[in-house]
């Protein structure tokens, strides 16, 4: 018989105030992320966790207001941790080149038309930057390709879009789906950027059809309440990247860079960029830069170089389905 405990821990992300830490125990006893900060581990002391009897933790994926809390527990009791490969991956070059990440982040916002006076406000607010320490100290003890197994009961699931290594983990004989970000109830995971060129929402539009194929019973997500009927709420998520990728079209009648869009289009509840803390700008250009990236991919924008900023431009067609 499989016993889920869910554990809600504060968190000092403004539109998410809290995160899921969850407990399975079947014939294993893994613990499902960690929270933000290496506090995590008092708090879960402090609802009664018993670490001694926790055989594994896994990270759904590399943001911090999941993996914040893991060393500090592998530290203490010695609980190996598992990832995603791709996200361990630029976990070990963050750790590997800790100047890097931020110069990488810098030259991308800079090339997608970000204002030079609000570029490095932005980059130093990243939350990677806010938390270099949590990256650099963290010992990943396995990486999961997906199609794993775990015990009996206990399936890997990758699901690349979300992060580049994001995974679920499913439990067969229930049907219950731990989906970290890669499906949240009422808000939109957000999509970004990763690298120079890849299509992080080709890849999440391609992991959602994929986890359609589960028919999930009940879904565990890493932020909000649980639910059931994951198969509507992907069709919600698709219908919104559909809605989203044409009012991109029509933003960008003339040359445009990934900035300029996201200053023109209309965020949740109405919001505007010049409306947003620093952390929400970032994540609302990435999500203009992922954006633009698929139309790119689907041949309805062009892109063209203009003083080393990209700029885009549509056809005006309208893309019908996803």
């Amino acid at each position: 018989m499989t016993q889920v405990i869910r554990h809600e821990v504060p968190i000092a992300i403004r539109a998410l105030k809290t995160a899921n830490i969850y407990e399975i125990n079947n014939d294993r006893h893994i613990l499902v992320d960690t929270g933000m900060s290496p506090g995590s581990l008092d708090f879960l002391l402090g609802k009664g966790v018993d670490f001694t009897h926790i055989e594994m933790v896994i990270l759904t994926h590399l943001h911090v207001d999941h993996i914040g809390g893991a060393q500090a527990i592998r530290d203490r009791y010695g609980i190996p941790i598992a990832i995603g490969t791709n996200d361990a991956l630029r976990i070990k070059k963050i750790q590997e080149d800790r100047d890097g990440f931020g110069k990488f982040l810098s030259a991308e916002l800079s090339a997608n038309g970000t204002p030079l006076d609000l570029l490095s406000r932005i980059v130093d607010r990243h939350s990677v930057l806010d938390n270099m320490s949590l990256y650099h100290d963290i010992e990943l003890d396995r990486e999961l390709k997906g199609g794993e197994k775990i015990g009996r009961d206990i399936e890997i699931i990758s699901n690349p879009g979300h992060s580049p290594g994001s995974i679920s983990i499913h439990i067969p004989d229930r049907n219950y789906l731990f989906t970290g970000d890669h499906l949240l109830p009422g808000i939109t995971p957000n999509i970004s950027f990763y690298d120079e060129e890849s299509d992080m929402l080709g890849l999440y539009i391609e992991s959602l059809k994929e986890t359609l194929k589960l028919h999930a019973e009940e879904i565990y997500p890493g932020h909000r309440d649980p639910f059931t009927n994951g198969n509507g709420r992907i069709l919600e998520i698709l219908n919104h990247h559909l809605e989203r990728l044409n009012e991109i079209v029509s933003a960008t009648g003339e040359w445009s860079s990934a900035f300029e869009v996201a200053s023109r289009i209309k965020w949740s509840r109405g919001r505007t960029l010049d409306s947003m803390n620093l952390m929400e700008m970032n994540f609302a250009i990435g999500e203009a830069i992922s954006h633009l990236r698929h139309l790119y991919s689907l041949g309805l924008v062009e892109k063209r170089e203009k003083s080393g900023i990209s700029t885009f431009k549509s056809s005006g067609q309208a893309l019908k389905a996803l």
